[in-house]
């Protein structure tokens, strides 16, 4: 699935309207693919995980990003640290309350923009529980039942985004939503 994943990493930095003058956050880094995928084109970037093991990893795979060990729902940094704040992969692990906490955090820090890449889901809820199912046996996300049902749009308002656009991309299988953390106004 990695063919899968580094397509979506590069389609993100892609749509991040990232510029070499521009700092960038990688929260929930994981063994730092993203991170590196932006530090290749020399982004000055801070990958951040609270999974030690998985930044011993990310650590070993060179030094052209700074690691730290932090909750990405309790972010140590200043309001507007960074002008782009990325996050792959990671909510849908994670429940609703705790998810919004992270897209807070990460509101709070990022001046420009927030790129997430998570699993796209399907449009007809009748495909819910087979896609759950599949998904289930790819990843193994305690919450992807929650996840397939959930409103993520929804999800990114009640944390005070307003999603600015959402791409398809690896095969259908991810989603790429870009946000922009001004504070949005309420639907309805």
């Amino acid at each position: 699935m990695e063919f899968i994943r580094r397509g979506s990493r590069r389609k993100a930095l892609a749509l991040s309207g990232w510029r070499p003058d521009e700092r960038v956050l990688d929260v929930c880094t994981g063994t730092g693919e993203l991170a590196l995928t932006f530090a290749s084109q020399g982004a000055r970037v801070v990958g951040a995980d609270i999974a030690r093991g998985m930044l011993k990893r990310a650590i070993n795979k060179g030094p052209r990003s700074a690691w730290v060990e932090m909750d990405a729902s309790n972010l140590a940094f200043t309001e507007n640290s960074f002008e782009i704040s990325v996050l792959s992969l990671a909510l849908h692990h994670m429940p609703i309350a705790v998810q919004l906490a992270v897209l807070k955090e990460l509101r709070r820090v990022t001046t420009k923009r927030i790129v997430i890449i998570e699993p796209h889901t399907p449009a007809n809820p009748r495909w819910f529980a087979l896609w759950a199912g599949v998904a289930a046996l790819i990843d193994e996300s305690e919450y992807i039942h929650e996840w397939v049902q959930q409103d993520f749009v929804d999800t990114c308002f009640a944390a005070n985004l307003n999603v600015e656009s959402i791409h398809v991309t690896s095969l259908g299988l991810h989603r790429i939503i870009l946000c922009d953390p001004e504070i949005s106004i309420p639907k309805g």
